[in-house]
Formats: structure tokens, C-alpha cells, sequence
């Protein structure tokens, strides 16, 4: 069964929760220093009873945020929390991992308005990237698309794709990403066990293949599937910068046309099953429709991490590893390091 992505979303949830009359406040992680749990701009969703979901720590401090947050939905004032190991405190609300971790809580309605919130859902349900730039003393919030119609530090944080705080230190800049694509190429045994797992981690999935043998709602049951050939399919499912694309038919009939595709549409994955000698006339055939070497280059082949992976299911766990780290690893250069800070304090 295809897992809806939006069911954990924190930002989804304030606005379920909110439309169901509840009062709810948002947490986020706004800096960090050393080895902390969750990254900036990660989310918790908390409403008047404490009920909540999503996570700023991944379980060390969640408790403390969730009751700072019970009184802020009551006050409506927006809050600055630090957590860290650096005092007495640390054994009550701490984090164990050596690391700390500046929370804003903000109160839906009061500063963060509803409709900033279905301006994001709708940029990124467009394929478009999104900012967010929220003051820290009253947790006013502003959203702005890709049109660079926003401040300078808007624009930068959006170029570079990451979150952070504004060069005063008193406003943070989210960035928020449209829900990352899967596209598998092959209806093949590999592609059965790849989907699931894909989509736990939060990957929309779509799988293409001609072959009816293969394309059938009995091997993919309530999967996004398509019987046809990929030429076909893509222009009217245009791949993007935020899509990975893993060929793993082993026929160059229906592999080479998606390869050219996503080489073309700048997808941040291409990878393509087949030995070193396969893909070695891959590129040979690439270069014949007319691809550059070094676009060529950008294809994973073999594809996946070297994990020595045998079977079916480990190959798909492979894959999903090696798309995981391209989409997610970044320069050691560009962490976001925070002066110590004493655990457990608020920063109003």
C-alpha cells in the first residue's frame, strides 16, 4: 500500500489539526552544536493537550518542549528553548549525545499564520523550493517562493539549500524542499522490495515499465505504476532537480531514454543496474544520442553503496542508501556550529 507522505509531516499535522479546531503550537530547531540528534530546521507539532509528532531531539528533550510549548499555546508568546549537557540539569532535560540544540516555539495564529503554512503545501506541491524567515522575538513568519522576490538572506539560504539563522542572529530561515521523487525504471523484483522502503523514508515513488508481464497491479498492489514506455510517460511526469531516477531493467531499450532524461531534467540521482563492462557500452550508446562524457559521468553504475549486497531486498536497500546519500550529504565546511549553551534554558 502506497504510504501517504504527508501522514507525519508536522507541517501537515498543525494544519489538520488547527482546521479541527485544536490550539497548536509548532517547535523547530533553529542551531546546533556538536552531536545533535536532529537537524536545523527539523519540526514537532504540539497541541493544547500535549498530544504531538515529529521530533527536535529524536526523544532527549521532547518532553520539555512539549511542556514549554502547552504554555506558550496559552500565552501566545513565541519562545527561544536551549538544551544542552552543560549543567546539573542534563540527567532531567538533557541531551545524552554531547550535543545542544536551540528550539523556537511558536503558537499557530499568533505570529505563524495558517496561511503561511498552506502557502508552503502549495509551493512545494508545485516542485518548488520554499523559505521561511520567522523573527525570533515574536515569531512573526513570512514564506517566499523561488521568484527571488525576497530579502538578500532569504535568497542565499534558498540558493544553498540549507536552513539557518539571519547574519543578527534574530530571525531563522527555513528551507523547505518539495517531497523528494523516486522514478524506478523496471517493474522487476528489486523495484517490489525498493518502493516500500522508499516511501518509509519519505520518498514519493513512481514506477515505469512497458512489460506487462511485469507492470501488473498484483506485483505492485496500490502502488504508482505505469505499463508504458518511459519516452512516453516522462514528459507528461516531467522529472526535476528534486527526483531520483534508478534504471534497473538491464535493457537498454527502456533504460537509455530514461538515463538521457533525468541526465537532462538535472535530477539529484541517476543510477543504472549493471556491471562495470555494461555500463561501459552504456555510455558508448549515451554519447551516440548525444550526451556530454561528464553528464554521462553523473550516472551511478554499478548502482548503489558496495555493501556487498546479494539478494533482491539488499540491492534495494543499496539503492536507497546510495539516493539517500546524494540527496543528503553536504560539505564539512557547511555544519552549523553553536557556541555552548547551558541545558535546559529559555531565551524568550
Amino acid at each position: 500500500m502506497t504510504i501517504d507522505a504527508d501522514a507525519h509531516d508536522p507541517l501537515h499535522l498543525a494544519q489538520v489539526w488547527s482546521r479541527e479546531g485544536r490550539e497548536v503550537a509548532l517547535a523547530t530547531v533553529i542551531e546546533t552544536w556538536g552531536s545533535a540528534p536532529r537537524p536545523i530546521g527539523s519540526h514537532l507539532v504540539i497541541d493544547a493537550d500535549g498530544n504531538f509528532d515529529g521530533s527536535v531531539s529524536g526523544g532527549c528533550v521532547e518532553g520539555a518542549v512539549v511542556a514549554e510549548a502547552v504554555d506558550i499555546i496559552a500565552s501566545g508568546a513565541a519562545r527561544v528553548l536551549s538544551f544542552g549537557v552543560a549543567d546539573e540539569t542534563a540527567w532531567q532535560v538533557g541531551l545524552s549525545c554531547g550535543g545542544q540544540i536551540r528550539v523556537l516555539v511558536q503558537k499557530l495564529g499568533a505570529g505563524l499564520d495558517p496561511s503561511s503554512l498552506s502557502r508552503l503545501h502549495d509551493l512545494r506541491s508545485a516542485r518548488q523550493a520554499a523559505a521561511s524567515r520567522t523573527e525570533l522575538a515574536t515569531g512573526r513568519t513570512t514564506v517566499f517562493g523561488e521568484d527571488k522576490s525576497g530579502p538578500e538572506d532569504v535568497r542565499a539560504a534558498l540558493a544553498s539549500g540549507f536552513p539557518k539563522l539571519s547574519a543578527d542572529g534574530l530571525a531563522f530561515i527555513n528551507i523547505y524542499r518539495p517531497l523528494p521523487r523516486l522514478v524506478i525504471i523496471g517493474a522487476v523484483h528489486i523495484a517490489q522490495a525498493l518502493v516500500p522502503i522508499a516511501e518509509i523514508a519519505g520518498f514519493a515513488t513512481l514506477v515505469i515499465d512497458p512489460r506487462t508481464a511485469f507492470a501488473t497491479p498484483e506485483r505492485f498492489a496500490g502502488v504508482d505504476l505505469v505499463a508504458d514506455w518511459p519516452e512516453d510517460v516522462l514528459p507528461e511526469r516531467p522529472l526535476d532537480a528534486y527526483t531520483a531516477l534508478a534504471a534497473i531493467t538491464h535493457d537498454p531499450k527502456i533504460d537509455d531514454t530514461a538515463l538521457k532524461a533525468a541526465i537532462e531534467a538535472g535530477c539529484f540521482y541517476v543510477g543504472a543496474l549493471g556491471s562495470r563492462k555494461t555500463h561501459g557500452r552504456r555510455v558508448e550508446r549515451l554519447q551516440a544520442l548525444g550526451l556530454a562524457p561528464e553528464a554521462i559521468a553523473r550516472i551511478s553504475a554499478p548502482i548503489g553503496l558496495s555493501i556487498g549486497a546479494a539478494t533482491p531486498a539488499e540491492i534495494a536497500v543499496s539503492i536507497l542508501a546510495d539516493v539517500i546519500q546524494s540527496l543528503r550529504v553536504r560539505p564539512a565546511s557547511d555544519s552549523v556550529l553553536l557556541a555552548p549553551k547551558r541545558a535546559g534554558t529559555v531565551e524568550a
